[in-house]
């Protein structure tokens, strides 16, 4: 059966389900209502949602179907009048069942064998979620909510949503994936080294040629830093999900995570990571996504690229800095400041905005012509379902946290402030010699007009003018010339002379003639 988009929204007193069901046969349409508990169906559809306060029918509930737009508008009366109903648009935890009391067990299955065949482990991410029917209960039934469970490897590294996944990539050959993770064998390389291969990487790829450009020729990324995104005119109560992600949201699982205080720490700071390699993205393309989109994103985050866990807020910043500065087509200090920002402001906006961006990023990995789909299987979808899930509360802190961390090109340990330094040195020096130039050509002038007083031939100051100019810029550029033997030197030298020592006499010989 099909699970309808949907929406609810909500008064002091009652409570409004629209239910989108354009094939729907009206005249079995059965509805039922039970404090929490809200059912829908009329085949093909079948809809249970878990409202997080209780509702009733009465007299003063409604309902009503619109021919054009095939919604259901169902209304009810809340039990206790002036309760706010919270997360009533996170689609996902509304479509959970109802809990049971007794103790919530792991679904996790173990492995003893690292070199477990692949369809051991396909089986394990794609088992239905049996476990939520109710037997006496037939509407309790499944709404194509599949079951992702954990797989752990013993002795092996984790990666993944919260760091509990080993073995997930084993079945696949590492030339397939090796376009979407930098992480050389995930399944065999310590988690403790991580760190230290990807800043040695970081080191290598590092172009010191494409950074001084960008920053010699800030016309490239003015356009960028000046772009006004989403989130800077956006309000907070203004945000609301599209037809598209709520599609998304309401085919996804619900599941309870078991994550202790380091658990939840550690997702927070790869939230942060992946939200800026996405800022990074959404201004870099004007809020255009193109076909590089995916691997902006994919390649900027070292959640994403390097299955990396974080200890503090500086270093995912460090981390996101570098990266912006290593691989994208622009690597510019002020434009990775100006996501900085954009990253603060997203915070700023809560989990619904945070939620819709995910939903961005699944789609695009999704959509990729790499396999990146498996990083919504390792990390986005989970991460889509837990922020539902989680109190607003969680993400406040964050940008708080933020506010209190200041970049600083030293702190990247890529050279940057020699770099700049001597990229602006050849630079200064440039326009002195150029302005000397000028100068000099501006005193020959001058003395040429006042020659030109004395009533001399104007073809012979000329000739002396442009004479003069020649072999002023011939003295720069031999000036600024280095590096050259003494013996070139010297030839260069010779032939300078003979030729000035010509000229002179040919000028001498031009002045000694009488002026026609």
């Amino acid at each position: 059966m099909l699970t309808p988009r949907f929406e609810i929204t909500q008064t002091d007193t009652e409570v409004a389900i629209t239910v989108h069901a354009p094939y729907a046969n009206i005249k079995d349409t059965e509805v039922y209502v039970d404090g929490t508990d809200f059912r829908f169906f009329s085949n093909p559809y079948y809809l249970r949602l878990q409202l997080p306060g209780e509702i009733e029918e009465n007299n003063s509930s409604s309902g009503s179907y619109d021919c054009e737009k095939g919604d259901f508008t169902l209304r009810f009366s809340k039990v206790n009048k002036g309760e706010h109903f919270e997360n009533l648009d996170m689609i996902t935890v509304l479509l959970a069942p109802p809990k049971k009391k007794s103790t919530v067990i792991p679904n996790i299955k173990v492995i003893g064998n690292p070199s477990a065949n692949s369809a051991n482990i396909d089986d394990s991410l794609n088992d239905n979620d049996t476990t939520n029917n109710d037997s006496e209960d037939n509407w309790f039934i499944p709404q194509n909510n599949p079951s992702e469970n954990v797989i752990v490897l013993i002795g092996s590294p984790k990666y993944g949503f919260a760091n509990k996944i080993s073995g997930a990539l084993t079945a696949f050959e590492a030339a397939w994936i090796k376009d979407i993770i930098d992480l050389p064998t995930p399944d065999t390389t310590p988690e403790a080294e991580r760190k230290s291969l990807q800043e040695k990487r970081e080191l290598e790829d590092f172009n010191e040629e494409h950074y001084m450009a960008d920053l010699m020729e800030p016309e490239c990324t003015e356009s960028y830093i000046a772009y006004t995104a989403e989130w800077d005119t956006l309000q907070k109560d203004k945000v609301t999900f599209s037809e598209a992600e709520i599609d998304l949201l309401k085919e996804l699982s619900n599941k309870e995570y078991l994550l202790d205080d380091e658990d939840i720490k550690k997702l927070c700071l790869n939230l942060v990571d992946i939200l800026y390699a996405s800022c990074y993205n959404h201004r870099t393309t004007l809020g255009e996504n193109t076909v590089e989109s995916s691997w902006t994103i994919n390649k900027l985050s070292s959640t994403l690229c390097w299955f990396q866990n974080f200890t503090s807020m500086d270093e995912v910043i460090t981390s996101c800095f570098r990266r912006s500065l290593c691989y994208p087509l622009y690597r510019n200090w002020e434009l990775s400041m100006k996501v900085f920002e954009d990253v603060k402001k997203v915070l700023a906006l809560g989990k619904k905005y945070i939620i819709k961006v995910f939903c961005e990023i699944h789609s695009l990995f999704n959509n990729s012509y790499e396999p990146r789909y498996i990083l919504n299987q390792l990390y986005i979808k989970d991460f889509l379902i837990w922020l539902q899930a989680s109190p607003e509360s969680l993400i406040e802190p964050l940008h708080s946290m933020l506010n209190n961390i200041h970049p600083s090109k030293a702190s990247m340990e890529l050279d940057l402030v020699e770099l700049e330094v001597a990229a602006y040195s050849i630079q200064e020096e440039g326009l002195v010699i150029e302005n000397a130039v000028h100068e000099m050509i501006g005193q020959i002038d001058e003395l040429c007009l006042n020659d030109a007083e004395k009533e001399k031939p104007k073809n012979i100051y000329h000739v002396n003018k442009q004479f003069f100019k020649c072999l002023l810029l011939s003295n720069t550029s031999s000036t600024n010339s280095s590096d050259t033997d003494s013996e070139t030197d010297s030839e260069s030298s010779t032939t300078s002379s003979s030729t000035t020592t010509s000229s002179s006499s040919s000028l001498d010989s031009d002045d000694l003639s009488e002026p026609e």
